[in-house]
């Protein structure tokens, strides 16, 4: 008899190379769900509990975390293993009154940047596509898999696709829109150029086979040319959430 849908299971050697996993210890790791996050661009709270934080040394542990319910993800107690977590991910250990957000960090992967109170009631999610919805209500699509139906107070034609919304969670209010412009702060999420942070200095729209540009200048002074759906906005003048460039970050 044929097996029906997909593999449940995943070797190490195929796994995403970004993934912090040591690839000849053992022969399978765990598959994430079908859920917010593409396979090649989450974790799963597995690898993040084990691998990552050192909270567990093991399956065993890592389920008997789960199921007290004391990790939230987005303000949502998660208690499957498998459960994907990716880009801007909030993260909280309600036991240990941990938080942190999920960032690209260089050369590709993930970093986890402690984070406060205040800054893990909201999410930065980027619009990945527009559409009507029935009921002639506009629906953004963000880039963790949600869709927000816009109030009828809010003109759609102020939100455009690759703008960052800023909203609440778990509630999923919408906080604020922070549009794709020069002068904006930024960082990269893919590309050669992956964990850069920046100012937006100039927008290149190309139409046809040549991808868009953006041309971003670091803290530093240096500039540098990336894609255009590679850039996430994190603010207007300042960015919205922490960086973790004073020693709050987790690797």
């Amino acid at each position: 008899m044929a097996r029906r849908g997909q593999k449940k299971h995943l070797k190490r050697l195929p796994a995403p190379k970004h993934w912090p996993i040591k690839r000849k210890h053992g022969k399978f790791t765990t598959k994430p769900l079908p859920g917010p996050h593409a396979k090649e661009e989450c974790l799963t709270l597995t690898i993040l509990l084990r691998e990552m934080m050192g909270r567990a040394e093991n399956m065993r542990e890592v389920k008997a975390i789960l199921s007290s319910g004391v990790v939230l993800v987005d303000g949502r107690p998660r208690k499957n293993p498998r459960f994907p977590v990716g880009l801007m991910d909030v993260i909280e250990i309600t036991s240990s009154n941990d938080r942190y957000r999920l960032l690209p960090k260089t050369r590709g992967g993930f970093r986890l940047v402690s984070i406060d109170e205040d800054e893990s009631k909201f999410k930065l999610a980027r619009i990945q596509r527009k559409m009507m919805a029935p009921g002639g209500k506009c629906q953004l699509t963000l880039h963790d898999g949600r869709n927000i139906l816009l109030p009828e107070n809010m003109n759609p034609s102020d939100f455009r696709t690759l703008d960052t919304l800023v909203i609440s969670i778990p509630e999923q209010d919408l906080l604020e829109n922070i549009k794709m412009e020069p002068g904006a702060q930024a960082i990269v999420t893919k590309g050669r150029n992956v964990g850069m942070e920046g100012t937006i200095v100039e927008i290149e729209k190309r139409i046809g086979t040549h991808a868009s540009t953006v041309t971003v200048q670091d803290p530093e002074g240096n500039r540098f040319q990336t894609a255009l759906e590679y850039v996430f906005v994190l603010g207007k003048d300042q960015p919205k959430i922490n960086l973790g460039m004073s020693g709050g970050s987790v690797e």
